[in-house]
């Protein structure tokens, strides 16, 4: 895109300009530097833009100094680190550390929108071009070259995006369902291996009510404790395992996880609360 096209753009909010291309660095003091590459994203943004990082508003870029993502903290970069590009005996100095700043989980790289139109074109007859423009508000008018996405429709373009999305979450709900059901088994089939201990309560005068809101509070519980159990265990794994897999917290899948759960399991103790009421004391205690 062209500087015509970012003043064509009107917009209800505010404008910029981001630069956008995929790139490997290097540790160039590492004894192996093959083994010191990551696949990251090089952003290219004006210093007054609203994309830059919000610990870093304040940081003015210039020459080849850059924010990147904290990932690279894990490869052992520090603040006034140097790395390398491979393909190009450029280096680019780390003055800062960003939070969660990734695109197509590779770490991103924010540099000034003139390096990054360096790194991309060259250093001779550099163009004043740039990958698109991102709006903080309202597009009032767009040229009909150009094309507008909202920031849900422009990630499902994303190549393989979609399809990973669709497979994890077919695998996930049909994952749940299936632990659900089987877990509402296990609440009937502990429940019934309780007949015996049932009929000497009928047969001690004790009223159905009673045996029913015992079951289900018995069920009501176990199942509290086993769901508290396992939130603590899948925190404490994601605490752990964070550095290795990717883990984001959402309250409210873990709400419909509960719901299920709570669900299943009380259907399968109502059932079995069905099947307790029909006993006969006399077969149950084996008279």
């Amino acid at each position: 895109m062209k500087q015509d096209d970012f003043d064509a753009i009107e917009v209800n909010g505010t404008k910029t300009k981001l630069g956008l291309f995929p790139a490997v660095v290097n540790d160039p003091t590492a004894e192996n530097i093959l083994d010191s590459r990551v696949d990251v994203y090089f952003f290219g943004i004006e210093n007054d833009s609203f994309i830059k990082p919000s610990e870093h508003e304040n940081l003015t870029l210039t020459g080849n100094q850059v924010i990147v993502d904290e990932e690279l903290k894990k490869e052992g970069y520090e603040i006034g680190d140097l790395f390398g590009v491979t393909g190009k005996d450029v280096k680019y100095e780390i003055v800062g550390f960003s939070s969660k700043t990734t695109y197509q989980t590779a770490p991103v790289v924010f540099m000034s929108l003139d390096t990054w139109q360096t790194y991309r074109y060259g250093s001779e007859n550099t163009p004043d071009l740039y990958s698109g423009v991102v709006v903080k508000g309202e597009i009032n008018n767009l040229p009909s070259n150009l094309l507008e996405y909202t920031t849900e429709d422009y990630i499902s373009t994303l190549p393989g995006y979609t399809a990973q999305v669709l497979t994890f979450s077919v695998m996930i709900i049909f994952l749940i369902i299936i632990t659900a059901f089987v877990l509402g088994i296990f609440i009937y089939v502990l429940t019934i291996q309780k007949t015996s201990m049932f009929g000497v309560m009928k047969a001690q005068g004790i009223s159905n009510g009673y045996i029913g809101a015992s079951v289900i509070v018995q069920t009501f519980l176990l199942v509290a404790f086993g769901i508290i159990i396992g939130l603590v265990l899948t925190t404490l794994s994601g605490i752990f395992l964070a550095d290795i897999i990717p883990l984001a917290v959402n309250a409210i899948f873990y709400l419909v996880i509960t719901v299920a759960f709570f669900l299943f399991a009380l259907f399968g103790g109502l059932f079995s609360v069905n099947a307790v009421l029909k006993i006969d004391p006399l077969k149950a205690i084996g008279g």
